[in-house]
């Protein structure tokens, strides 16, 4: 681990026991300078939340850091494991110029309170990045998201909280019910891009008719009959299998990848013959299907860390990693082995994370997507 970045992992319930077992993994703080801030990036599982404030006060005491920000998830990434059905903590400690950051602390549900809450700090059309952690009872957060694209010259990566009712946040205290995380200048060099582990059928389509969430009318036809054409004979025949790695895909407009966000097909009408799915819709809107595909999610992971790390020739000083509850051990067969890809890939960083509810990349809200977040 480099002087500026260090990151741990452990297992347990006991606040202290934990707090304990990462600072001692942490090893010993070197000095650092008096501009210099200590931000700790810390992901709790679930069934921690009652111990947070305590977990907190225990390592504030012994690592002296000045920030906390992160949240609860139903499984959690260190820098060498992911944890699912064990309880633990990941923690990354990092240096950053004092000046340059600032914790979201109050939970945001409007884009003028994010203003309001960086007054002084960013200004909406200055360049700056935002890490952020959102929990998952929020209404109206693609809609947030969509608005820090359109009206301010931020960056926002990060993830949705997961696990049972009443996960919280972490942003220098415990908080919940909004949108929370860490406000960067520009200064602060980060680089960041995101995978997609699915292969699309061929074809873009148009909604013809939809109301709310259905989708009534496809390319002309009764949804589900245009939907089983597409996805073949096979397919058509099973639908209760076909929904289960079959999902819509949004193309992202102007994008020069093919980019897309992925929803699920939530239901099947088989008497009205139309689809539901997780996304308000409109017509005359373009939408794909896709396939869940592990192969691919793997070559796909494999050519983002190829590229990311082009754009880091000076190294990297430490990772955050927000992937899908659906990846993991789900899409690449046991756990573990996304996370060792990432780490293969990026050299062996420090690095936490952790599996998520939807996941936030360059303003927008993803599914089935990792998001890898690097301090260059």
């Amino acid at each position: 681990m480099n002087a500026a970045f260090r990151s741990a992992s452990t297992t347990g319930e006991d606040p202290k026991a934990l707090a304990d077992a990462l600072i001692a993994q942490l090893g010993e703080q070197p000095p650092r300078a008096e501009d210099q801030v200590r931000v700790g990036f810390i992901y709790l599982s679930d069934p921690l939340t009652r111990h947070a404030r305590a977990l907190l006060k225990h390592l504030r005491e012994g690592l002296g850091v000045d920030h906390f920000v992160g949240g609860m998830a139903m499984a959690i990434i260190g820098p060498q494991e992911e944890f699912y059905e064990q309880t633990g903590a990941a923690l990354m400690v990092g240096e950053f110029p004092a000046a340059s950051v600032r914790v979201i602390h109050r939970p945001v549900r409007r884009l003028d309170d994010l203003i309001q809450d960086l007054d002084g700090f960013l200004d909406p059309q200055t360049p700056g990045r935002l890490i952020l952690n959102a929990d998952p009872r929020m209404e109206g957060l693609e809609d947030l998201l969509t608005e820090i694209g359109e009206q301010t010259a931020w960056f926002a990566t990060g993830g949705v909280n997961s696990g049972e009712d009443g996960v919280v946040q972490i942003a220098d205290g415990v908080a919940a019910s909004g949108l929370t995380g860490l406000a960067l200048r520009e200064d602060v060099a980060i680089a960041a891009r995101h995978t997609q582990g699915c292969t699309p059928l061929p074809g873009q389509h148009e909604l013809t008719e939809t109301w709310r969430n259905i989708i009534v009318r496809l390319d002309g036809q009764q949804a589900l009959t245009a939907f089983k054409g597409i996805i073949g004979d096979v397919l058509a025949r099973d639908l209760e299998r076909a929904l289960g790695y079959i999902l819509a895909g949004f193309p992202i407009a102007g994008s020069d990848t093919g980019d897309y966000r992925v929803r699920n097909i939530i239901g099947v009408d088989l008497d009205q013959e139309v689809l539901a799915v997780g996304e308000m819709l409109e017509p005359g809107t373009k939408i794909l299907f896709v396939r869940r595909d592990g192969q691919a999610a793997t070559e796909d992971l494999e050519r983002m860390l190829e590229q990311i790390r082009a754009q880091t020739p000076n190294g990297i000083r430490g990772a955050i990693y927000v992937s899908c509850v659906g990846r993991g051990r789900h899409q690449f067969g046991q756990a573990g082995t996304e996370l060792a890809m990432v780490q293969k890939g990026l050299g062996g960083v420090p690095l936490v994370g952790f599996f998520a509810n939807g996941e936030i990349f360059s303003n927008r809200l993803y599914g089935y997507t990792g998001v890898l977040t690097l301090f260059t």
